[in-house]
């Protein structure tokens, strides 16, 4: 079996381009548009291949191939063919990627296990930046591109960068993702496509995901426009149970076991949240393009995406005292506790806009580009209205967190015999003459925006026997991320005239919260619960714990060569990048009385990186061919370890302690060593075998300098935690197999298989012995690496029918640092398994249906005492079926 032959001669470059996807020639729109990949030229006029995401899977495939660095490109024809929600979940598909998921759906991704904080991200070849300032990821430094704010209905595919040449940016220690928007370079004719979908979610009765797109173009002459709509409206229910633990090891630096006992399964908290979010996910955009001949093209383009998320959460909490009783027979204890309801009413909105106008030119020999953009990430949360109601501390739990540590067992009751069932449903337990009721309302205010401006030029140059092309150019950027938190905070003391009766919905309660298993809390009645919110906290104040003010600007220049030797592909240059960063946040200072003061200080720092790379690529066979690469990368630091809040506290014994970020922090940055051999095959199959090296120096990590002098302890020793520089790495293997049996006789012919393996092993300090629990120097895995990523699907694609059965299995990763290897926040692994079919019903209609999560795989973390589980959150099964349209 042999694919057929491209083009090959020893005159034609391949050449990655910093511009923006639609920044290719005349040749490569023809090809495209016919839905073939584009070829080397035939002629000694060295010719640009651009790396983008086709929409065709062959013609992405056939790309991939030709490419001068390693990446791996999805089309939207593979997208389609799985049930994903968001650009997240795509990518989860990807060879090399890893999947962090977050109520029910992929959010994050790492590329070879490294931290989704230290990767580089654009959209049409701009940066795209992360509407979540804080972040959830991993080490939650703040630069983390929550990808699914970007519906697969607004994108025409996605590249993964697993090498960077210099005409890119260098951020990407594990690599960049680009996704790529829908062009209007290629249009020949006038087109309109559309997608309709309704479904089902069985966990709360919830109908939906509802799904409605539309793309409409046409060329006009010189002209060609394409305009773009996606909507995702999903109304997910979530039944969630959270243990908290009473001994959580956590008393001072070197605490752990030396705090008298080792860490217990002694429960301090069980919570029982049942959630309710409506998220309506968008995507719109449209490019107008002009190109009044084959030497001159012009283009200008604007796409938003994002989503609007309301959430309505109601917790039963069983806060115990802590003392529970010996063990029975059964591995029970029992321990006193206070009931408590929480209710919670919240909407956001996460957006990413990014607009871009530019250019290419070809003056002879020497051909141009360029483009001026705008990028902007914005989180706001319009409202967070939260009431706790509490109960008297006078009743009894009886629980079992031993026997499995994925299913805990409760049982509540009003009486120490343990005789008369405790009801949580039962409102009049809660607030007035019973307990205290506290409230709280916060609102936020964030933004990320950066302009940018990129310039190209190519000419070729005879060099060593061969004429290759020298390509130059110059790029900046102006960054600017800023967060703003209100909030506000009231009690009604226990006796006051505030219950829960007045404030909760006349309904039963729900029966299958969490499959009939744990008690749950009243549904509430939420606009009550707004009104009690909005009338107890009438004004918000500045809460300036998060906030600061950063500004980051890099201006990056850079020269590569790329050239052909016979069947030796060769791209070698090297990029310089200047960053200039202004990190400004609050110092808030507390003296031995108690009282507070805050300051608002800036930090300045500036640095120059280098980033030399070598990719060769040897063709042993139109089929076969090796790459050998070694490339550079940077990671800078995170806002939030490098500035964000920052605070002394003189009342904490046995020493003042001092936390802050650490301006002085150096960048990340990282030596790659990849080779890679693939082996293509007919109707976009491949075997494909990689290993890579990453060595990392200047590897960012959370330190404590223990009674250490600093004037900033106003003359006496204190401890001083923050953030330092080591070395790090992550060496892996890649596998990836796909291929359609087509040799197989009649209507076996349409069956194939699609599978990906990757294994990794990294290795960093998490803890110095100076801040670890147990004295000592602790090691690990990095942040959110998962030593085990694979995705297998078998499928049937034949005539109008195609059927596509699919899992995906990732393994456990850490999620978050917490003071000791012990006491870590592990992201449990997870397999999951869904199903895709369509068939199609003449030339211009396609019936689909998706079922989505068939192993109702929970989303499980735990302390790195594996036996103690912070949560275990399910979401059910999803249903969607629909039509697609095409003219």
């Amino acid at each position: 079996m042999t694919s057929k032959s491209l083009k090959l001669v020893s005159a034609s470059v391949l050449a990655l381009c910093l511009m923006v996807p639609q920044s290719g020639y005349a040749a490569d729109a023809a090809a495209d548009a016919a839905g073939k990949a584009p070829e080397k030229a035939d002629n000694d006029q060295a010719e640009t291949i651009v790396v983008t995401a086709s929409r065709q899977e062959d013609a992405s495939r056939a790309t991939q191939k030709i490419a001068p660095v390693l990446v791996n490109i999805q089309s939207i024809e593979t997208i389609k063919k799985y049930p994903d929600f968001n650009a997240a979940e795509a990518l989860g598909r990807i060879p090399g990627i890893s999947l962090s998921t977050d109520t029910g759906e992929g959010r994050f991704v790492n590329i070879r296990g490294i931290d989704a904080n230290l990767n580089g991200a654009t959209y049409g070849g701009v940066v795209l930046l992360n509407t979540f300032p804080a972040g959830t990821a991993a080490s939650g430094s703040g630069r983390a591109v929550e990808f699914d704010t970007v519906p697969t209905g607004a994108i025409d595919g996605i590249v993964v960068y697993k090498t960077l040449s210099p005409d890119r940016e260098a951020e990407g220690l594990g690599g960049q993702i680009d996704l790529t928007p829908r062009t209007a370079r290629n249009i020949t004719k006038p087109f309109v496509e559309i997608e309709l979908g309704a479904g089902y979610e069985p966990l709360h009765h919830h109908a939906g995901p509802y799904t409605g797109s539309i793309a409409v173009g046409a060329k006009m002459g010189d002209f060609s426009f394409v305009l773009t709509g996606s909507r995702k409206d999903d109304n997910r229910g979530v039944d969630d149970t959270e243990p908290s633990y009473a001994n959580d090891g956590a008393c001072g630096v070197n605490g752990g076991t030396s705090c008298g006992a080792p860490l217990d399964r002694v429960l301090g908290r069980a919570d029982f949240r049942r959630y309710d979010y409506d998220r309506r996910r968008f995507g719109y955009g449209g490019e107008l393009d002009y190109a009044p001949s084959a030497d001159h093209h012009y283009y200008a383009r604007v796409d938003v995406a994002g989503y609007i998320e309301r959430a309505l959460k109601d917790h039963f909490y069983a806060n115990f005292d802590g003392n529970p009783s010996a063990p029975d027979a059964q591995g029970y204890v029992v321990d006193r506790f206070q009931p408590q309801i929480d209710i919670v009413n919240l909407q956001e909105t996460h957006r990413n806009t990014v607009a871009a106008a530019g250019g290419e030119d070809r003056f002879g020999d020497l051909q141009i580009d360029y483009r001026a953009a705008y990028s902007r990430a914005t989180y706001n949360e319009g409202y967070y209205n939260e009431a706790r109601f509490y109960g008297s501390d006078t009743y009894y739990g009886r629980y079992n967190n031993t026997a499995d540590p994925k299913r805990f067992y409760y049982q509540f009751f009003q009486d120490a015999a343990l005789t008369v069932p405790f009801n949580s449903f039962d409102t009049s337990q809660y607030g007035g003459a019973n307990g205290k009721v506290a409230l709280s309302s916060f609102s936020e205010h964030d933004a990320d925006y950066e302009y940018s401006g990129v310039f190209n030029a190519r000419y070729p140059v005879a060099l060593f026997g061969s004429t290759g092309t020298v390509k130059a150019g110059i790029s900046i950027r102006r960054r600017t991320k800023n967060v703003y938190d209100f909030g506000g905070f009231n009690t009604y003391p226990a006796g006051s005239t505030v219950v829960l009766s007045d404030y909760a919905q006349n309904a039963p309660q729900p029966y299958n919260y969490y499959y009939g298993r744990y008690p749950t809390s009243p549904i509430a009645n939420y606009a009550a619960i707004a009104n009690l919110v909005n009338t107890g906290i009438p004004t918000l104040s500045p809460s300036l714990g998060r906030d600061f003010n950063d500004k980051e600007n890099i201006t990056a220049g850079y020269a590569m060569y790329t050239v052909d030797y016979g069947k030796l592909d060769v791209l070698t240059g090297v990029r310089v990048e200047v960053t200039s960063e202004t990190y400004g946040n609050y110092l808030t200072t507390t003296d031995v009385m108690g009282n507070s003061s805050t300051s608002f200080v800036n930090n300045i720092k500036k640095y120059t990186n280098i980033f030399p790379t070598l990719q060769l690529k040897y063709q042993f066979s139109n089929e076969l061919q090796l790459r050998a690469i070694y490339s550079t990368g940077i990671a800078r630091p995170g806002f939030s370890q490098a500035g964000g809040n920052a605070g002394v506290d003189f009342t904490t014994a046995p020493r003042p302690v001092y936390s802050a970020g650490n301006p002085n922090l150096k960048p990340t940055t990282g030596n790659n060593f990849d080779l890679d051999l693939e082996y293509y095959l007919p109707h976009g199959g491949i075997i494909q075998v990689g290993v890579f090296d990453k060595e990392f120096k200047n590897y960012i990590f959370k330190s404590a300098q223990v009674n250490q002098p600093n004037p900033i302890f106003l003359g006496q020793n204190g401890d001083f935690v923050t953030y330092i520089n080591e070395s790090a790495y992550a060496r892996g293997i890649e596998i990836a197999y796909q291929q359609k049996f087509a040799f197989l006789p009649g209507v076996l012919s349409g069956l194939g298989v699609e599978a990906n393996l990757t294994l990794v092993k990294s290795h960093f300090r998490e803890y110095a012995a100076a801040v670890s629990g147990d004295g000592t120097d602790q090691y690990g895995s990095l942040p959110g690496t998962s030593n085990v990523t694979w995705n297998l699907a078998g499928f049937y694609e034949k005539g109008p029918v195609s059927v596509r059965l699919s899992s995906q299995y990732v393994s456990a990763s850490l999620f978050a640092l917490n003071g000791d290897k012990s006491l870590d926040t592990i992201q449990a692994a997870r397999l999951t398994m869904d199903l895709t079919s369509s068939y199609k019903v003449g030339s211009h209609y396609e019936v689909f249906f998706a079922a989505k999560n068939l192993l109702n795989t929970p989303l499980r973390y735990n302390d790195g005492a594996a036996y103690r589980t912070q949560q275990i959150e399910y979401y059910g099964a999803t249903y969607e079926g629909g039509v697609r349209i095409k003219f």
